[in-house]
């Protein structure tokens, strides 16, 4: 009797055994298939990854080219504007090229990389573009300004940066156009920027502003001398201007290399001229 219960004991955990692989062996092969599944999923999952990634790549170009189209259909409309500027006053014609003229050579001597002087040549040829939203009455004014107008005339600064808004890429730009009229000492417009406050792109523009308007002839005063100009300035170096700007200034005038003669300006003349010429398809 003992030996029977033995061997049933024993056939009953052979089946269990037996019962137990067989469990294990399905278990065993589902787990496979659900790896291969998973595996499956994630390859399918990396394919997907990889396809949103290019839409995304493709999408974030095709932005990109948009706005950078945008932003050069609206430089081309703010370049129009300085036009239109220029062909209400003779004088403004050419005054931005003379500003960038002088600003080069001052900007070389106090050290400026070839890129930052390509930024500061954008500042000075937009410097007036705020003057646009100014009166000919007033902007053509051949006498002495009342206090009146003269405070439309110190909008300006805000009325150039405020169209040079839109465009991004130009900031550093936007600013210089913004405080040219500061002063070393506060007492500019629009908003009394003092010493390092104000950009130096913005303190060499207001010394090659000055140059120009002095040695210029304008309806209600003669030009002056270069001479005359340049101890103006040292007059004012330290209250109306940077004293490292007026003495880069000074500097390059003593060494001939900043000069007033319309020769000088020969070469941004003919670039201007070409511009203009080169809108024209044949």
């Amino acid at each position: 009797m003992t030996a029977q219960v033995a061997w049933m004991c024993f056939g009953l955990s052979l089946a269990a055994l037996g019962a137990a692989g067989v469990f294990l062996f399905s278990l065993s092969r589902r787990l496979k298939n659900r790896s291969q599944e998973l595996e499956e999923l994630k390859i399918q999952f990396l394919e997907w990854s990889r396809r949103l990634e290019e839409k995304v790549t493709d999408r974030t170009l095709t932005l990109e080219t948009i706005h950078s189209r945008l932003e050069e259909t609206y430089l081309e409309t703010v370049t129009a504007l300085v036009e239109t500027v220029a062909a209400r006053d003779s004088y403004l014609s050419e005054h931005s090229h003379n500003v960038a003229s002088y600003a080069r050579v001052i900007a070389q001597e106090l050290g400026f990389s070839e890129e930052r002087i390509h930024h500061l040549i954008h500042g000075c040829r937009l410097h007036d573009l705020g003057k646009i939203a100014i009166p000919d009455a007033i902007l053509l004014k051949p006498g002495p300004l009342t206090p009146e107008e003269f405070e439309i005339i110190k909008q300006h600064p805000t009325w150039g940066a405020k169209i040079l808004e839109p465009l991004t890429f130009m900031r550093d730009v936007t600013e210089m156009v913004h405080q040219e009229h500061e002063r070393w000492d506060g007492a500019g417009y629009p908003r009394g920027l003092r010493g390092e406050q104000i950009r130096l792109e913005a303190r060499i523009i207001a010394v090659a502003d000055t140059i120009d308007a002095m040695t210029s002839d304008r309806p209600y005063r003669k030009r002056v001398s270069l001479e005359t100009a340049c101890a103006e300035l040292e007059r004012c170096s330290g209250t109306q201007f940077d004293p490292m700007v007026v003495d880069a200034c000074l500097k390059a005038v003593s060494e001939e290399k900043l000069s007033t003669e319309p020769e000088a300006h020969h070469d941004q003349i003919l670039e201007k001229a070409y511009r203009r010429v080169s809108r024209f398809k044949l």
